[in-house]
């Protein structure tokens, strides 16, 4: 659903808050530092003598650009003064900047008038109500993924990579996709039978992109045409902001594809939210138990031919995880 009223000044007043403790931060160090180290104040008497000096240089007639160049020398050799003397009474040289949760938008929530990826995805937690996912992810991220649990005695379709050696070559993958996320996007397709670990590690993906301010969202399939049947036959109001999140969003997961309810209305809108965000370079995680020839006749060609040919394929095997650790325990 859109933000109301409520739900937006809320989250504005999130945003204030950051930046009064980013400013209570920053005071206190202030004092702190320049308590550890006084000479510090000359420096900066030093630095107000030369802005002043340069704006009455201008004004007589100087040539700008030389009173320019010469102010612009003397103020690096006072930094460079700063650094160095923060440093030897033990101060790193970014410790009077604010310790921003977003350093893209320092906190304010918007870009050039524009709303920040952090705000786009606060507002996605609360439209979608994503508290379940975030618990989920607390759990299922790359620090938790356990390759032991897959076998080294286990081998599909004729394949001479056992169970424990295909999930590694997959677990690479996942992790240089999010590594090279924010320079390169791209598209994932996760193949495997019930209980491999697709989910899994899509939510391994998950997590470590949203730790870095891109936002995601997760669906199961099931959901996702929910709320495109929720759009389309009834304008429900109350779904148009999620709609528009489904296509602006940077990572858009789409879990167990296949086990929605499917007519041409869903093959249709499949098409249609797989093409939309290709070509608006945004990236898409799709996980299914069907295999490749299973997609081609359940969906159209248009769509396999679109997934086949942009999506990075992953595939798991293995016996069923979760009964596994089950039994294990």
């Amino acid at each position: 659903m859109a933000l109301s009223n409520e739900q937006y000044d809320a989250l504005m007043r999130e945003y204030n808050h950051k930046q009064s403790r980013n400013s209570r931060i920053v005071s206190y160090r202030t004092k702190e530092l320049y308590s550890a180290v006084p000479s510090l104040t000359q420096l900066d008497e030093e630095v107000s003598k030369i802005s002043i000096s340069s704006i009455t240089a201008i004004f007589s007639g100087k040539d700008i650009a030389t009173a320019s160049a010469e102010s612009k020398k003397k103020l690096e050799e006072l930094k460079m003064r700063r650094i160095n003397l923060m440093k030897s009474a033990g101060f790193p040289e970014d410790y009077l900047e604010p310790p921003y949760d977003c350093p893209d938008c320092k906190d304010t929530g918007y870009i050039n008038g524009e709303r920040c990826h952090c705000f786009k995805q606060a507002a996605i937690n609360i439209v979608y109500k994503q508290s379940n996912i975030n618990n989920i992810l607390s759990k299922e991220n790359f620090d938790a993924f356990d390759l032991d649990v897959y076998d080294n005695d286990y081998f599909e379709d004729g394949s001479e990579l056992s169970a424990r050696a295909n999930a590694e070559i997959a677990l690479e993958k996942a992790t240089n996709f999010v590594q090279n996320f924010r320079e390169k996007g791209g598209n994932l397709l996760l193949l495997g039978r019930t209980g491999c670990g697709k989910t899994f590690m899509s939510n391994c993906i998950a997590k470590a992109l949203l730790d870095q301010g891109i936002s995601v969202i997760y669906f199961t399939s099931s959901e996702l045409f929910r709320v495109f049947e929720e759009q389309t036959f009834k304008k429900n109001a109350n779904v148009a902001e999620l709609h528009d999140h489904i296509f602006d969003c940077d990572l858009l997961i789409i879990d167990d594809l296949g086990t929605e309810f499917q007519n041409s209305f869903t093959t249709a809108r499949l098409f249609q939210c797989l093409n939309e965000r290709l070509l608006r370079n945004k990236s898409t995680i799709i996980s299914t138990n069907l295999k490749l020839e299973e997609l081609r006749d359940t969906y159209s060609e248009r769509i396999t031919s679109r997934v086949f040919s942009n999506y990075e394929v992953i595939k798991l095997i293995g016996n069923d995880i979760r009964i596994k650790k089950v039994i294990s325990k």
